[in-house]
């Protein structure tokens, strides 16, 4: 489970079931939202980073397995339906949401080591050498304090569920003395290189959220659709609809590359409807790694193709 700050509340305790998902976040984009997102139910957590509107990052924690990006939300949308829980929404500056980011998806220097092994003043030395945007934090099984940095230099303090960002580092020192305490240091890019990346823009939020609502439709609500030869479910409309779904996820991680990819493996294979054969969507996916790597070595493709098997593991699902 993460720990951010919760000194700004804009909203607390809303109930889920209460509220539409898709629209929340819209809103948060459309209003230039800086902060974040959390909603928390049994063994459950998810986290959207703001910044100026843009979603930078999400990431969803169910029973200690992480997800991130388009996973992230669609799993969201999944508990809110399933299990409801709360939504929590918190104002931050941007510098802070830089930080957030960093805890959330950052890069860790320090992973959980006792304070007592690490050499802390060397460790924030090289922070300050390297510029470093992110966040060092000491905790302990009761206690958290963190403490936030903008190019090398701490900006802020915060410690457990302390009301406001404080500006002494006195509290931090205090937990990293205690007994057993550990140390966690996570770093970032700056908010102008993650600001090229807004999650809002490249995913279907809408789509995603209507699939979700039918997976957990009342049986008599849920659609009756005819067998086909292959022994499945799936009529071929309902393929089609799927190859687009996918091509959609690819198109949003690899551009207009991505749909022509799909397009063209799908064909290889000998239209939608052999991707009810096991071997040939093996063989699909294959191919489609492949082909994202020569498109664009820089793009997620581990988390496209685990969106798009998603995706696909819910609709051929009998």
């Amino acid at each position: 489970m993460r720990f951010l700050p919760k000194a700004n509340p804009l909203y607390e305790k809303i109930a889920a079931h209460n509220i539409v998902i898709p629209e929340v976040l819209e809103k948060l984009g459309d209003n230039n939202f800086t902060g974040y997102i959390h909603q928390s139910a049994p063994e459950f957590d998810f986290y959207g980073v703001f910044a100026k509107g843009k979603l930078l990052c999400a990431l969803s924690s169910d029973r200690g397995m992480d997800k991130s990006g388009f996973e992230a939300i669609a799993l969201l949308f999944d508990k809110v339906l399933l299990i409801g829980g709360e939504i929590n929404v918190y104002r931050m500056t941007e510098d802070l949401a830089v930080c957030a980011h960093a805890l959330i998806l950052g890069t860790s220097l320090f992973n959980g080591e006792e304070v007592r092994q690490v050499d802390i003043k060397g460790a924030l030395g090289r922070l300050k050498g390297l510029g470093t945007n992110g966040v060092v934090r000491f905790y302990t099984n009761d206690r958290s304090a963190m403490i936030f940095y903008k190019d090398g230099l701490p900006i802020g303090f915060y410690y457990d569920e302390a009301s406001s960002i404080e500006s002494s580092s006195e509290e931090s020192r205090n937990i990293a003395a205690l007994p057993g305490a550990r140390v966690e240091i996570c770093s970032t890019k700056t908010l102008e290189e993650l600001m090229q990346y807004d999650l809002l823009q490249m995913v279907n939020l809408q789509k995603l959220w209507e699939s979700a609502q039918l997976r957990y439709a009342s049986p008599s609500a849920k659609r009756v659709v005819v067998p086909n030869p292959l022994g499945t479910s799936m009529s071929e409309k309902k393929m089609l609809e799927l190859v687009d779904d996918i091509s959609e996820v690819a198109s949003a991680y690899l551009s207009k590359p991505g749909r022509a990819i799909v397009e063209k493996r799908i064909k290889e294979l000998g239209g939608p409807m052999q991707l009810l054969d096991d071997s040939k969507r093996s063989h699909f996916f294959a191919m489609m790694e492949i082909d994202a790597i020569a498109s664009d070595p820089n793009a997620r493709i581990d988390e496209m193709l685990g969106l798009m098997k998603s995706e696909m593991a819910d609709r051929l699902a009998v």
